[in-house]
C-alpha cells in the first residue's frame, strides 16, 4: 500500500473502524486488516510471547491480520518490563518466545542462559529525541556538559545518549545521568528540575512541548546507531526449537509479514493498532498536539527480513567499546537458520 497520498484528519471512532474490516471514507479501498478468527484448529500450536507495553506491532498486525492463523500458530501475548525479565521467563518455560534488546540478550548468555536468535524484530527506529527544560539554560548540545540527563534503566538509553554527546564533542564524564524508569514521568521530572534534560520519544515529547515548553536539541540519537543494524529480536531455548520442528520457520513467517505490513500502513493505521493493542489513544492525543502521528510514523519500524550481520555486529563492538556489554559475541553460531534467512 502507498503511503504517498494526503489523508484527511482522522478521528479516533475512524481508526477504529481501519481494525474492523475496512478504511474510513476518504483513505480509498484497502484490503488489509481483517480480524483473525477466534476459533483455531484443535492442534494449533500456542505461543506464549512475552514483551513491554507498546512494542512488537508488527506481531499486533500478523494477529489482527490472520497472519499467525494461517501458521496454525495462536499467540498469546504478555506484558512483562524488561528484556532480563522476558529472557528470564523465556528460559524458565513461562514464555515460549521472548522479546528482547539486544544488549540484554548477550548479558542473558554471559550468564549461561539457552537462548536462540530467532529473527530481527526492530532496528535503530526514528523516533527518539534529546530534549530539555525551558529552565536549564540549554539551548544547543554545548550546554549540556555539567547537566543532569535521564535516561531509560536499559542500557541502550544510556548508550544513545553518549553517541549522541561524543558526536558534539562532549565527554560523558562531562554530565550526569539519571535513570528515570517510568518513560511518561519524564517531563515532570524536567519541568522539577531533577533533570536539565533526557532522551525521549513521542508521542511524550509532543505533549511535552505543550505542557512544560521542553526544546528539542539539535541532532537525534538514533542517527549515530548503525543504520542497518538490529537493535532487539525475538529468543526461544534450543529444548524449544527441537521439540517441534518447523515451529519456528511459521512463526517467523508470520512475524515478518507482519512487520512488513505494518510498515507498509500509513500512519494513521498505526495509530489505530496502538490504540486497539495498546491502548494508547493517539487520535485524542493529536487533537492537542496536531501532527505527532505523522511525526512518529516509521517506515522501518519492524523489521522484516534477515538480520544484517556486519551492521549488527558493528553496534555490539561499538557497545562493547562503551562497556555496555562485557565482550563483543560471534553472532553466526547462535542464530537460528530463520534469522539469516533471505526468504522463508
Amino acid at each position: 500500500m502507498s503511503k504517498n497520498f494526503s489523508a484527511p484528519k482522522i478521528t479516533r471512532r475512524a481508526g477504529l473502524k481501519l481494525l474492523s474490516g475496512g478504511l474510513a471514507a476518504g483513505f480509498g479501498t484497502y484490503a488489509g486488516i481483517l480480524s483473525a478468527p477466534a476459533v483455531l484448529a484443535s492442534d494449533r500450536t500456542v505461543i506464549r510471547l512475552g514483551a513491554p507495553a507498546g512494542s512488537v506491532p508488527g506481531i499486533k498486525t500478523a494477529i489482527e491480520e490472520g497472519l499467525f492463523q494461517k501458521e496454525n500458530i495462536e499467540i498469546e501475548l504478555v506484558t512483562l518490563a524488561g528484556g532480563p525479565n522476558i529472557l528470564a521467563a523465556t528460559v524458565g518455560g513461562s514464555l515460549e518466545v521472548g522479546y528482547s534488546d539486544l544488549f540484554a540478550w548477550v548479558g542473558a548468555l554471559d550468564n549461561g542462559f539457552d537462548l536462540t536468535f530467532l529473527q530481527s524484530a526492530n532496528g535503530r527506529g526514528n523516533s527518539d529525541f534529546i530534549v530539555a527544560s525551558k529552565e536549564s539554560g540549554v539551548k544547543v548540545p554545548a550546554d549540556l556538559r555539567g547537566k543532569k540527563i535521564g535516561t531509560a534503566a536499559h542500557a541502550q538509553s544510556k548508550l544513545r545518549v553518549t553517541l549522541y554527546l561524543e558526536h558534539f564533542g562532549i565527554k560523558p564524564e562531562d554530565v550526569e545521568f539519571v535513570v528515570i524508569n517510568q518513560r511518561d514521568t519524564v517531563g515532570a521530572a524536567l519541568a522539577g528540575g531533577q533533570i536539565h534534560a533526557s532522551i525521549a520519544s513521542d508521542p511524550n515529547v509532543a505533549q511535552w512541548e505543550k505542557q512544560y515548553g521542553v526544546i528539542i536539541l539539535e541532532g537525534r540519537p538514533w542517527q549515530q546507531v548503525p543504520e542497518k543494524t538490529t537493535t532487539a529480536g525475538f529468543f526461544s531455548t534450543s529444548t524449544w526449537l527441537k521439540e517441534e520442528p518447523g515451529r519456528a520457520e511459521r512463526f517467523v513467517r508470520a512475524a515478518r509479514e507482519g512487520a512488513s505490513r505494518y510498515n507498509g500502513y500509513s500512519a494513521e493505521q498505526k495509530a489505530a493498532i496502538s490504540l486497539k493493542y495498546d491502548k494508547v489513544d493517539l487520535f485524542a492525543i493529536e487533537k492537542e498536539n496536531p501532527g505527532v502521528i505523522k511525526r512518529m510514523d516509521d517506515a522501518n519500524a519492524s523489521h522484516s527480513g534477515a538480520i544484517d550481520l556486519e551492521a549488527t555486529s558493528e553496534w555490539l563492538k561499538i557497545a562493547a567499546a562503551h562497556k555496555t556489554i562485557k565482550n563483543v559475541i560471534d553472532l553466526k553460531p547462535l542464530l537460528h537458520s530463520t534469522a539469516l534467512a533471505a526468504s522463508i
